[in-house]
């Protein structure tokens, strides 16, 4: 699990892909970390390849690959066959079948209401996933509330548009945000503007962080 911790601590937007179109840009940004959100057993290994290729972590979501059976044999198949660093899925059964195989984790869950919060917390303590995604990712006070009760890093995903909803989904506590809006792919953590601030002697407003490093 250390390798996407890192990962999202140099770059803390991961770049979902929605189409498989939309891959060569993912490969040029500086996102260390690829979620497939699409594809299917017979375009996927190529993909994935040229994302291991370019030095990406790949994350596949399981529920939304075409022609994999949702199960232990689906998930042995993709590692021993596409070798992916790990999956994204709502199901608690396929994180432990990926657990057993090696794989990392991603438990994605949905924010719908206070139920819906309760139960992402409990699917957590009782699945054990690497990493807990938690969609959408623009409630930043549900998602400081998650933070506080879980002890895994927590990632938001889901109608994050804009820079200033990152950095406010970062101030909440998540380790990374998931978005398939390019612009957002480049965008660097609070830690390395501010160190870049601090050598420059300037203050920095985060929403126009990126200038200060350039």
């Amino acid at each position: 699990m250390h390798r996407i911790i890192q990962a999202l601590e140099e770059r803390p937007v991961i770049a979902a892909v929605r189409h498989l179109q939309d891959l060569p840009p993912a490969l040029e940004s500086p996102a260390g970390i690829i979620f497939f959100l699409t594809g299917n057993i017979f375009n996927i290994p190529g993909a994935v390849a040229q994302a291991r290729e370019a030095g990406k972590l790949v994350f596949l979501h399981v529920d939304m690959l075409q022609g994999l059976s949702r199960d232990d044999y689906g998930i042995r198949y993709l590692t021993e066959n596409v070798g992916p660093d790990g999956i994204i899925t709502t199901r608690s059964s396929l994180v432990a079948a990926a657990r057993s195989h090696g794989l990392m984790t991603i438990q994605r869950t949905f924010l719908l209401d206070s139920q819906s919060v309760a139960t992402g917390i409990q699917l957590v303590r009782e699945a054990k996933p690497d990493v807990l995604e938690v969609l959408p990712g623009i409630i930043p006070s549900e998602v400081q509330e998650i933070v506080k009760k879980i002890k895994i890093p927590l990632i938001t995903g889901g109608l994050v548009k804009t820079k200033g909803q990152c950095y406010a989904a970062f101030r909440a506590g998540a380790s990374g945000v998931s978005t398939s809006r390019q612009e957002l792919w480049d965008l660097m953590p609070v830690a390395t503007v501010n160190r870049a601030a601090a050598a420059l002697g300037k203050e920095v407003d985060p929403f126009r962080a990126q200038s200060v490093v350039r």
